[in-house]
Formats: C-alpha cells, sequence, structure tokens
C-alpha cells in the first residue's frame, strides 16, 4: 500500500487535540471571546468578520451554545 504524503484526518485530530488544551476550563462565553479575538487578528477574516459584525444582531456563538441546537420545525405542507 503507498504512504500517503498528506493525512487531512491526521491533520483534523491534531488540530482539535491542539484546541481542546486551548480551550480547556475555559467558560463558553471565555471560549467565544478566544474565538472571535482570533478571528479579528487574521489578516483574511479579521477585515470580514468586522463587516458581518456591523450587520449581525446576535452574538457570536460557538457549538457548545445552546441557541445552536435549536431543532427546526417541518410545515409539513406538500407532505402526506
Amino acid at each position: 500500500m503507498k504512504k500517503k504524503a498528506f493525512d487531512c484526518v491526521q491533520m483534523k485530530w491534531d488540530i482539535q487535540r491542539k484546541l481542546r488544551k486551548e480551550y480547556e476550563g475555559l467558560t463558553v462565553a471565555e471560549r467565544n471571546r478566544l474565538a472571535e479575538a482570533k478571528i479579528l487578528a487574521d489578516p483574511i477574516l479579521g477585515p470580514w468578520w468586522r463587516k458581518v459584525r456591523k450587520r449581525s444582531v446576535e452574538p457570536m456563538t460557538v457549538a457548545e451554545s445552546p441557541a445552536v441546537y435549536r431543532p427546526r420545525r417541518r410545515s409539513g405542507r406538500g407532505r402526506k
């Protein structure tokens, strides 16, 4: 079997491990502030995020925030 030069699954695991260590012991609010600070420090994402934030009324959330997990309700129209 040929050895891969780049393993994207391993890269994903490594990044997740690094982030878990970095976020360990932080509250969701602290994680949100840290994530936003990283985005704002990025030369590409920072300007885009500032523009989006000007138009946005809801605060930034991470996946742990309960608001993200609201189930969508289906209208049921057209299905019987």
